[in-house]
């Protein structure tokens, strides 16, 4: 039985072992965005942290009992054979390849995160208020500081030096920093968190820093203007948008710089080319070079795979598709590549054209899914749900942008990010079809425990 709403809160105490596990993703996302790949480092190979909270979250799961419950949306059947495919794909090339060939398989085999996170919310759906309000907290810290960390990690301001390494802290890419960020903003401009002038201003600059690339640049707008047209908050954004030219303008009127490693400056120029190479063409070397190597390896992917031998199977996981392709060092200032810097080509590449197909199928469920509920919740006046709904959509299709120009999905410091968000998402629209929606209510006249256990998992 699931008690009356009054009286229970939307930030219930949490204290059983299951409550600790949430804890310890939430904080392990956390590092993943603040310190990147220097915190992936953690652990001692082939073991690191994102591989042992996926065991912890593997026993979590199988403690909840909610096998058969979390397959209640088409998102999570198309998930579960998605990921039985990746292994079927897998499984053949680890004699071959070793750990390579787990080591490529996660940007699938992730998903299985998703999986967690639907359990954990259905065995105790009030765990997704703590979510929200966590997020938030990250999301403040995240929109004054994601610039920064970047800067950091591109220059000689690290803080720590991994012993026996060349990974250092912070060690955040571009498009890493470009997804939290736009993550921040929107949780802020669609309601779900109060912003000030101040923290504002700060979000654009720290924005502006890490225009180093086309991806992230994108990454940055896309999701953000998404979100204004889609919340109706258009008239809202259209301010933060003016400040941000007004900075453009200012450091172009004053040839503001920061000299970057490799002899590339940041600045109002370099934004001003980043823009210009996404619309058309750019008369800048590193934003054309790049491209046309992108073009010409997913080219090459696309002719063996939809009009060649690898239609159905792909290469599998584990070969060096850079080396394979023909394309190992050819990106300018590259030297070790494995895969393409776009995560579908990868999909394409080492599971063929039905991974692909899966994968994009899945994609156009999960948002359908995310925008339909945001409608109802919409049409049932609960601004909450819909700005949910929009935060989700919009942090994934930030980080799928920058998935389609960079190594992201493939690692654990996106990948494991995107997975979560996914099941996020499919465990927030199960919650809200239950009829569950007062777990997100914000009101804090209702900030008690009432004690009562609500799950939707069978008794």
């Amino acid at each position: 039985m699931i008690g009356p709403s009054y009286g229970v809160t939307a930030q219930a105490p949490l204290a059983s072992p299951h409550d600790t596990y949430l804890r310890l993703l939430a904080g392990t996302l956390a590092g993943y965005a603040i310190l990147g790949r220097g915190f992936a480092a953690v652990g001692v190979p082939p073991l690191f942290i994102g591989e042992v909270v996926l065991a912890l979250g593997l026993i979590v799961l199988m403690r909840t009992r909610c096998w058969f419950a979390m397959l209640g949306t088409p998102a999570s059947v198309l998930l579960a054979v998605l990921i039985l495919w990746g292994v079927i794909r897998t499984v053949p090339f680890v004699g071959v390849h070793g750990v390579d060939a787990l080591r490529d398989s996660v940007v699938l085999v992730y998903g299985l995160f998703a999986f967690i996170v639907v359990a954990i919310l259905l065995e105790e759906p009030r765990r997704l208020a703590w979510i929200v309000r966590a997020y938030g907290g990250l999301a403040w810290v995240y929109g004054l500081t994601g610039g920064l960390l970047f800067v950091a990690s591109i220059t000689s301001a690290e803080f720590v030096q991994i012993p026996n390494s060349e990974i250092r802290l912070p060690y955040v890419r571009a498009g890493e920093a470009a997804s939290h960020l736009a993550g921040a903003a929107v949780f802020t401009l669609v309601g779900l968190r109060a912003s000030t002038p101040l923290w504002c201003t700060l979000l654009i600059a720290n924005m502006a820093l890490v225009t180093l690339s086309r991806a992230a640049m994108l990454t940055c707008l896309v999701p953000v203007m998404l979100a204004a047209v889609l919340s109706g908050q258009l008239r809202r954004f259209l301010p933060a948008v003016l400040l941000g030219l007004s900075l453009l303008a200012a450091a172009a009127a004053l040839d503001l710089r920061v000299p970057l490693p490799g002899g590339r400056d940041l600045g109002a120029a370099q934004i001003v080319e980043g823009l210009e190479s996404v619309v058309g063409s750019s008369n800048a070397s590193n934003f054309e070079g790049t491209k046309q190597f992108r073009l010409n390896w997913w080219a090459t992917i696309r002719n063996y795979t939809f009009h060649g031998p690898y239609f159905w199977t792909g290469k599998g996981f584990g070969a060096n598709l850079a080396m394979e392709d023909g394309y190992q060092g050819s990106e300018p200032g590259e030297s070790k590549l494995r895969s393409p810097h776009n995560g579908h080509m990868t999909i394409l590449a080492r599971a063929g054209v039905p991974g692909l197909a899966l994968w994009l199928v899945l994609l156009a469920v999960w948002f359908g899914m995310l925008l339909y509920h945001a409608a109802v919740a919409s049409r049932r006046r609960q601004p909450r749900w819909v700005s949910l709904f929009l935060w989700l959509t919009c942090y994934g299709a930030a980080i799928l942008i920058n998935a389609s120009f960079d190594v992201a999905l493939e690692g654990p410091m996106i990948g494991i990010w995107f997975w979560s968000l996914f099941g996020l998402g499919i465990g927030a629209t199960m919650i809200y079809r239950a009829g569950l929606a007062w777990v997100l209510d914000d009101d804090p006249h209702r900030q008690r425990w009432s004690g009562t256990k609500v799950s939707l998992l069978p008794s």
